[in-house]
């Protein structure tokens, strides 16, 4: 939900044009002979151009940064699942990687591509970047935060799933995301969870399910695994499951309960301790008294005997 300055007329009709037109592989340097036959390198394309069909085109009132980048706007919210999933993801992976401060987790924020072009926007459902850094940002400009982000997150929702899936990826890849994933809780693919990363040519590639369910992220470092009602990632060292908010505070409460449960235990212990002490002094005292008292009967015999 973001980010772009309103299209004018010339952007409308290039989006008009430009719809049903299929999307090429490749986008970045055109290659073509000269009259010496020798390869003559053309200036790059620009990506939002060929790709202008992935971009993100806010929803007025737009709101901009002080150089004109748009950075907020008035879209909706998908769905209520599609706004869960997306604070589990961002929620569970900042918690991920909180003693890492050049890591940048975040959701729904402007990502511009290309220096200049305000309409060059991408607005990831979530995504991390490895070099960036946390801080307050109101977009993320690539060529400021030193590249792209390197894992990117897409949650399908029904009015834009087609673009997720069809448009997006060869946009992502152009731009060299080192992984594309993809959730979908429509029903409306054959598979819920679909991962795509760059090989050594830059080309995507799915990455394959994993022995005992799921995906691995590489980038991550994390399994992506299939949940009631979602996903979850999953530490493949541990075995353990990144949980959510809900699941967390269950958690931190059943944690202090056997905390509570456990010092309860550690004060029984204790009390019998002492209750224990307190009948070995009471006994001991006894027999004392007992001895003393035999003594003092051994000496009055004696006593009666002289």
């Amino acid at each position: 939900m973001l980010n772009a300055s309103p299209p004018n007329e010339r952007h409308l009709w290039y989006f008009r044009t430009m719809r049903n037109r299929p999307l090429p592989v490749q986008s970045r340097v055109d290659t073509k002979k000269g009259d010496s036959g020798a390869a003559r390198t053309q200036p790059p394309v620009s990506l939002a151009r060929v790709h202008a069909r992935a971009l993100y085109r806010p929803v007025p009132p737009v709101g901009f940064d002080d150089h004109g980048y748009p950075c907020e706007d008035n879209k909706p919210v998908e769905s209520t699942v599609h706004d869960e999933l997306c604070a589990y993801a961002k929620t569970a992976l900042r918690v991920r990687y909180a003693a890492r401060r050049e890591v940048l987790v975040a959701s729904n924020l402007g990502v511009f591509f290309e220096r200049g072009n305000r309409s060059a926007l991408l607005v990831p459902d979530v995504f991390v970047s490895f070099a960036a850094g946390r801080g307050y940002r109101s977009c993320y400009k690539a060529w400021e935060e030193g590249g792209v982000p390197d894992f990117v997150l897409e949650l399908l929702s029904a009015n834009t799933w087609r673009r997720d899936v069809e448009v997006k990826p060869p946009l992502y890849e152009a731009l060299g995301v080192r992984e594309f994933w993809i959730f979908d809780p429509l029903g409306r693919l054959s598979d819920p969870m679909i991962g795509r990363r760059l090989d050594a040519s830059g080309t995507y590639r799915p990455v394959p399910a994993v022995r005992g369910g799921g995906w691995r992220s590489d980038v991550l470092g994390l399994d992506l695994i299939l949940h009631p009602g979602g996903f979850r990632f999953r530490d493949p060292a541990t075995g353990e499951t990144l949980p959510d908010a809900v699941e967390a505070a269950a958690q931190r409460d059943e944690a202090a309960a056997q905390r509570d449960e456990a010092a309860a235990q550690r004060d029984e212990v204790a009390a019998q301790r002492d209750e224990a002490a307190a009948q070995r002094d009471n006994e001991a005292a006894a027999r004392h008294a007992a001895e003393a008292r035999v003594a003092e009967l051994e000496a009055l015999l004696r006593q009666s005997r002289q």
